[in-house]
């Protein structure tokens, strides 16, 4: 079945006015976006379409290409080759050659690479039906040639039929005994007079000697061919022609087998014709839709809005480059006609072109490089720019213009847009106003929006007093005169036509003299025009100046509620910390109260046991008491634990403060980097995180410190602990205990024996040291049986 693609675009403008506004050059870096054959083919011949949903649907696939793109989950395409002609050979019952046999094989595997990076893919679900027109049942045929294929489609391989590997092998076998044989003949001392060469060559398919010529009669053979000068004859002796009859016989069954693979392998192709069909033009439409994503992308495009208004916001044109291209806005709800003036080379053009192009991108399913978009769709864009002049007809650049201007009166309907550039130009300045004029009149009536550019006062007064029509200016700065490609809607601009020349060199004198032959009516209005120029530079500039402030107390405000945001995230964290330790402490209170019961209730039982027997009653008695005290004073501290924490402000030089589960309390007397100096009662000085540090009950109470620093403390003081043979819970408590005694006594370091064993005990420590506030850094040591822990100072 022939390949052939499925249309995918409705008609709807001319080629000349997608040539006159430089789509086909869009076009041209739409293909330079695509990965395949297809999709360059598809992305040259598009057209924009005319009908509501057809735009609709070639909008969602790109904004579904572009959702991929921002992910980076677009489906591989690179790499699938063209095999629509191939298919075509194979299903007219040709035979094709291994190379192109490979290459469906790429076609086919990169088709269903594709097809499984869609699947399940929520991002693009129009995507993701269309490439399900790759069919799986392709996988085996793919399977089946890549079995048989060399990978860089030169040949097939052995593995092909074992009757192909079974000839091979008898190839190569029969080769080498035939090379084999003439060595021994070229080597021999009977026949080595009578060669030029001692090597082996080959002649018309045949292992052959290189036989002087005087010595024919002395090598017995078949001769096979003679040098250019004929001094060398190249002779296959009779001893080997019987092999090389037999190796040739091998050679003819090696290509007769190779001969019926490949058409087994070609029929399976055809069978496929269809599914491949459905391949093809599934990966085409993925690409095209990838490539108009991957544009739209990159000239940073926007949505389009489909309605009955034109507002084009900061709209630029798609081939210019962004980082010069001057944006302009085109808002002209209600209106029919647009009349563009200005200056020459003032971007009346451009804008004509970038309002055309905008129109065709969201037509053809690229977005708009816009900031904002809202466009009708149009029926036809008629367009009428450039000189079309022709010689051959015997028209001249009038007659040629007005030609066109007849056809688009006949082709204008209620949805067309209509672009003029210079209407009724090249004639009596007179009669050609008239002529602009009136066809814009029509035009106004009869399509949905006309857009010209002209010189022309006489038109520029009609669209300032018509209802439906409108005024646009472009401007020169009024020092430089260079243009500045703005546009500006609601008035007409002046031509500037004698400051443009006067910059270009014209003789100031023949300048002045043009000035005095301008009526003084007209003059008047040229000048108040510039001077409304000259007034709306200066509001532009103050909305500039305004929008900036406007944006430096927004950026104000955005680093303000953001500080606001991470002070407050500060403060949850800290309160999320409070908490766990709190959390952490009523455990560790609970397991006491806990432990403090089984405790009371064991004494109960002895004494009700004691009581029974009648001994030692008051010893027990006293056990009962000691246990009630510690049953009590667990509760006592679990119940102040369920208090809510206090809220303190910042400690601070002079505050006095307490480390409870160090023993330390005392004043602090400097902070420095996190860390805080705390002087105790008999004058003793010690360093320690401020974390670790609570205001002290000194605070609120005088009373005398529970505990005190003294200097003694630092020969009481143990540098070392051996943790062997006690569980990993008895290893934490010592390693605390040694850490909190030896930073106390202002030890540098401190050492732990646990052995290597299974790792378990070893772990624990570990594990303790580096959660311990107050160690710096750990190592091993000892073949890694210790551990060296390094305290803060």
């Amino acid at each position: 079945m022939r390949l052939r693609q499925t249309p995918f675009y409705t008609r709807g403008v001319d080629a000349q006015a997608l040539s006159a506004l430089e789509f086909d050059l869009v076009l041209g870096r739409l293909a330079e976006a695509t990965a395949t054959p297809y999709g360059e083919e598809r992305a040259r011949a598009l057209e924009p379409a005319t009908d509501v949903d057809e735009v609709s649907r070639r909008q969602a696939l790109t904004t579904e290409a572009v959702a991929l793109l921002d992910h980076a989950a677009e489906p591989p395409l690179h790499g699938i080759p063209e095999i629509r002609e191939a298919v075509e050979h194979a299903g007219r019952g040709g035979t094709l050659a291994p190379r192109a046999l490979a290459q469906v094989a790429d076609a086919v595997e990169g088709g269903l690479r594709a097809r499984g990076a869609l699947d399940g893919q929520e991002l693009a679900p129009e995507l993701r039906d269309a490439a399900e027109a790759i069919e799986p049942q392709l996988a085996p045929l793919a399977a089946e040639l890549r079995r048989c294929i060399e990978e860089d489609g030169s040949g097939l391989r052995d593995t092909a039929s074992p009757r192909l590997r079974q000839l091979r092998g008898e190839l190569r076998a029969g080769h080498r005994r035939v090379e084999e044989a003439l060595q021994r003949l070229a080597r021999s001392s009977a026949l080595q007079q009578h060669l030029q060469e001692t090597f082996v060559s080959e002649r018309a398919g045949r292992p052959v000697l290189a036989v002087k010529a005087s010595s024919r009669s002395s090598v017995p053979g078949i001769v096979h061919d003679a040098s250019a000068s004929g001094q060398t004859l190249f002779v296959e002796p009779f001893d080997v022609v019987e092999l090389n009859n037999r190796h040739s016989e091998a050679a003819a069954a090696e290509r007769e087998e190779a001969e019926r693979i490949m058409r087994e392998l070609s029929t399976a192709v055809a069978a496929q014709s269809d599914v491949l069909a459905r391949l093809v033009d599934a990966v085409g439409a993925l690409d095209l839709a990838i490539a108009c994503g991957a544009l739209s992308r990159g000239w940073r495009g926007v949505v389009v809005r489909s309605s009955e208004n034109v507002r084009l916001s900061e709209v630029r044109h798609p081939l210019l480059d962004p980082a010069t291209a001057v944006p302009i806005d085109l808002e002209l709800d209600g209106l029919r006609a647009l009349v563009i003036s200005g200056p020459n080379t003032g971007g009346k053009t451009v804008a004509l072109k970038t309002l055309g192009l905008a129109v065709l991108l969201h037509q053809s399913g690229l977005r708009v490089p816009a900031f904002d978009a809202e466009l009708p769709i149009f029926d036809s864009v008629l367009v009428e720019i450039g000189d079309q002049q022709s010689i051959a007809m015997s028209l001249s650049s009038f007659s040629a213009h007005v030609r066109n201007l007849i056809a688009i009166l006949a082709l204008a309907t209620a949805r067309s847009l209509v672009l003029i550039d210079e209407p009724a130009s090249g004639t009596d300045p007179v009669e050609g106003a008239a002529l602009a004029q009136a066809l814009l009149e029509r035009l106004a009536q009869q399509a949905r929006l006309t857009v010209a550019t002209t010189h022309y006062p006489e038109l520029k007064e009609w669209a300032s007093a018509a209802d439906t029509a409108a005024n646009a200016a472009t401007a020169i700065d009024p020092e430089t005169h260079e243009p500045l490609y703005r546009l500006a809607l609601g008035r007409a601009g002046t031509s500037h036509a004698l400051q443009t020349a006067e910059r270009l060199g014209l003789d100031a004198s023949v300048v002045s003299r043009a000035r005095d032959a301008i009526e003084p009516a007209r003059a008047r209005i040229a000048t108040l025009l510039e001077e409304a120029e000259a007034a709306e530079r200066a509001a532009a500039e103050e909305r500039a100046a305004a929008r900036e402030e406007r944006k430096a107390a927004e950026d104000l405000a955005r680093q303000a509620s953001a500080r606001e945001a991470e002070l407050d995230a500060e403060v949850q964290r800290i309160r999320a910390s409070a908490d766990a330790e709190r959390q952490r402490a009523v455990a560790e209170v609970a397991n006491e109260l806990a432990a403090a019961r089984a405790e009371l209730a064991a004494v109960r039982d002895e004494i009700r046991a004691a009581r029974r027997a009648k001994r030692d009653e008051p010893a027990r008695d006293r056990r009962l008491g000691s246990a009630a005290d510690h049953a009590a004073r667990a509760e006592h501290e679990l119940r102040r634990l369920d208090e809510p924490l206090p809220v303190t402000a910042a400690l601070d030089v002079g505050d006095p403060v307490e480390a409870r589960d160090l023993g330390i309390r005392g004043t602090i007397v400097a902070i420095d980097d996190g860390e805080a100096e705390v002087a105790g009662a008999t004058g003793q000085r010690v360093r320690i995180a401020l974390s670790r540090l609570t205001p002290s009950a000194a605070r609120h109470e005088e009373a005398p410190p529970a505990v005190t620093i003294r200097a003694t403390a630092a020969t009481h003081a143990s540098d070392s602990v051996d943790v062997r043979g006690r569980n990993a819970q008895e290893a934490r408590e010592a390693v605390r205990s040694l850490v909190d005694d030896a930073a106390v006594a202002g030890l540098p370091d401190v050492r732990v024996i646990h052995g290597r064993g299974t790792g378990v005990l070893k772990n624990a420590v570990r594990e303790e040291l580096r959660r311990h506030p107050l160690v710096d850094g750990i190592e091993s040591e000892s073949a890694d049986g210790a551990t060296v822990a390094r305290l803060s100072g």
